[in-house]
């Protein structure tokens, strides 16, 4: 091939490289509009992801609270248990007490007082006074006959006794239920705020982990459009590339050419340098360089006198 053809094929490659490298320049503009969707799309996502941990610890802590709340209500509620059961017993007490103090005031069938008072009537007249037998007898029948009601009026007043006692116990301890039942009511309503509070944040957590999921298949989407671009930007560099590798041996042939042409042209620029010695004309420093490249030897000029160089050229 010569020069010119060397020359029209570079041309057409370098034509071809050239038109790969626009379609590049094309493809990456393309993708820089991708790449901030995707940077918008993957800051969604990341905030998103970062919201719901951040909510997530939140939501957590507040179950943990809930759950004390609820352990401490476990407790009181299970000590109000213990004190119901003690009521029930109480109550039981109370009844049985109940039913053998009536059944002791039916046998008496008086109060102890009246009955001791008038069993200590008839002792004295027994006693101290003088009455008929017949009296004395029916007296001493009646003293025996009160003795074992005024035995059963005191046994009743002691069941009376105790009852009141045992009511006395049992107010005390449905106070102390009735305490528990507000502190319970009260640690209810906190552990509800708690658990409420949580559910909300789940709630909103829900909502944003879908916005983040949503987010992140839209960042899939884009990588899917990208990510071949960029694969077909790599394959036109490997086009470029190869294209180079052909280019190579052009070039290689084009230096050549141009070394043997400026070697004419510099064998050239002595030989004309040479006549201007021969006519004993002025020479410029390139004529000079070049009739010492060309290898000129013999000749120093005209009647062998110093060769006039002009200083100032080059």
């Amino acid at each position: 091939m010569n020069e010119n053809d060397i020359k029209d094929k570079l041309n057409e490659l370098r034509q071809e490289i050239d038109q790969k490298k626009r379609e590049i320049n094309e493809i990456l503009s393309e993708v820089k509009i991708y790449q901030r969707d995707i940077f918008s799309m993957r800051q969604a996502r990341d905030q998103g992801n970062d919201d719901c941990k951040r909510l997530s610890q939140e939501a957590r802590q507040l179950r943990e609270k809930r759950d004390d709340m609820n352990a401490k209500i476990a407790s009181l509620k299970e000590e109000r248990r213990q004190i119901n059961d003690q009521i029930k017993s109480l109550s039981g007490d109370i009844k049985d007490s109940k039913e053998k103090r009536d059944e002791l005031n039916r046998s008496a069938r008086g109060s102890d007082a009246s009955l001791i008072d008038r069993y200590e009537h008839d002792l004295d007249a027994l006693l101290n006074k003088d009455i008929p037998l017949d009296r004395e007898v029916r007296l001493y029948e009646t003293i025996f006959a009160l003795m074992e009601r005024v035995e059963a009026a005191k046994k009743a007043t002691s069941f009376h006794k105790k009852v009141v006692s045992t009511y006395d116990g049992i107010k005390s301890l449905d106070e102390k239920a009735d305490a528990l039942s507000v502190d319970i009511r009260a640690l209810a309503d906190e552990s509800e705020k708690y658990h409420l509070k949580a559910v909300e944040i789940y709630s909103t957590v829900d909502e944003i982990r879908k916005k983040a999921d949503e987010s992140h298949a839209q960042l899939l989407e884009k990588y899917n459009i990208v990510n071949p671009l960029r694969d077909k930007v790599t394959a036109i560099k490997k086009d470029i590339d190869a294209i180079e590798a052909q280019m190579a041996p052009y070039d290689d042939e084009m230096v050549k050419i141009r070394s043997v042409k400026e070697g004419e042209r510099k064998a050239q620029i002595a030989v004309e340098a040479k006549q201007k010695l021969k006519s004993s004309k002025r020479i410029s420093l390139d004529d000079f360089r070049a009739i010492l490249e060309d290898g000129a030897s013999g000749d120093a000029g005209p009647a062998g006198g110093a060769v006039p160089v002009e200083a100032a050229s080059k």
